[in-house]
């Protein structure tokens, strides 16, 4: 495959563990970066692993290359195109609000006719059908694996899906296994996932279910067709009160995921998530720890299984393959 000219739009925890993971991938070239701040063109390859590491000693990409220094969003975009860079790969931080300032920048990438790749849910879940319009105006390709938690199956293509159910968020995984496996509360288990970096200081988040919310409802959108909004999506998370259902699943040889669901009922796709107890048979029971599971049910097939890992270098490879799909 010829080489690919990329542009990274965000360079925090993801954009860089995805800048080492290719880093001995001649297929890629890392030709711009640029985070909220501004970005900058890269004239030669070994520049990226300079400026990860000036970004981590805590300076701004400003200070690395002030001359060259593109401090305008719009003016970033409009400068891939005339470099010939095909993809455009962001991961700035979630903006649930309004999915701003990814929104705008992605669809500005779009109708130029560079394709794009996300791994950021906000965008999405605000500006879905914006962006789909953005891409057919320009002629280009959005991907977006990396925001649903798993990757939709090849086998259901074409089929009309009746029904999404998921485990997709790997904090809350983690934190209801280690509830019941270790039989300890909520706060025990909560604080050992941020202990060892799984859950964020602040986990909101994952365990409010926001996180699972967006992922569920990106998928029926593009699964179902669906016009809901987020705030559509009835939305239980976890916390010390699962302690209870937990105590009732030990009694009936049950356990707890957080499962985010869409179906059709009444004509509407109707989209939640909810903390279920699920049964030895049901695959979900076997989902532990950060992984994820979804199971697609279509018309013309019974049930299609997904799963995922978490972790730095499964979201990695997530974005490549959606860079690989997107320029071919």
């Amino acid at each position: 495959m010829p080489q690919i000219d990329i542009a990274l739009l965000g360079l925090g925890n993801v954009g860089r563990a995805f800048a080492r993971y290719v880093s001995s991938d001649e297929r890629i070239h890392i030709r711009a970066v640029a985070d909220s701040s501004g970005g900058l063109l890269l004239d030669r390859p070994e520049q990226i692993q300079q400026l990860i590491a000036h970004k981590e000693s805590g300076r701004s990409i400003r200070d690395f290359a002030a001359a060259s220094f593109i401090k305008d969003a719009p003016e970033f975009v409009k400068s891939l195109s005339s470099e010939s860079i095909r993809v455009l790969v962001e991961s700035l931080p979630t903006n649930l609000a309004d999915g701003q300032p990814a929104l705008d920048s992605i669809k500005a990438a779009l109708a130029c006719g560079i394709n794009a790749v996300t791994v950021d849910k906000g965008p999405l879940a605000w500006g879905f059908d914006a962006l789909k319009e953005a891409a057919l105006a320009g002629n280009s390709r959005l991907a977006y694996s990396g925001t649903t938690g798993v990757s939709i199956p090849d086998e259901i293509t074409g089929e009309r899906v009746l029904e999404i159910r998921g485990v997709l968020n790997g904090t809350t995984n983690y934190i209801l296994t280690e509830m019941q496996e270790r039989n300890i509360s909520f706060g025990e288990a909560l604080a050992n996932a941020q202990e060892n970096g799984i859950a964020e200081p602040d986990p909101s988040l994952d365990v409010d279910g926001w996180d699972t919310a967006v992922k569920i409802l990106i998928l029926a959108k593009t699964l179902m067709g669906t016009d809901a909004e987020l705030s559509d999506v009835s939305r239980i998370g976890i916390g010390a009160q699962t302690d209870a259902l937990i105590e009732n699943g030990r009694a009936t040889g049950r356990i707890v995921r957080l499962v985010g669901r869409a179906r059709i009922w009444q004509g509407r796709v109707r989209v939640s998530v909810a903390p279920k107890l699920v049964a030895p048979e049901s695959p979900f029971y076997s989902v532990e720890g950060t992984s994820k599971l979804a199971v697609f049910r279509t018309e013309g097939r019974s049930e299609v299984t997904a799963y995922a890992r978490s972790g730095r270098d499964a979201i990695s490879q997530t974005i490549l393959d959606d860079i690989i799909k997107v320029v071919g």
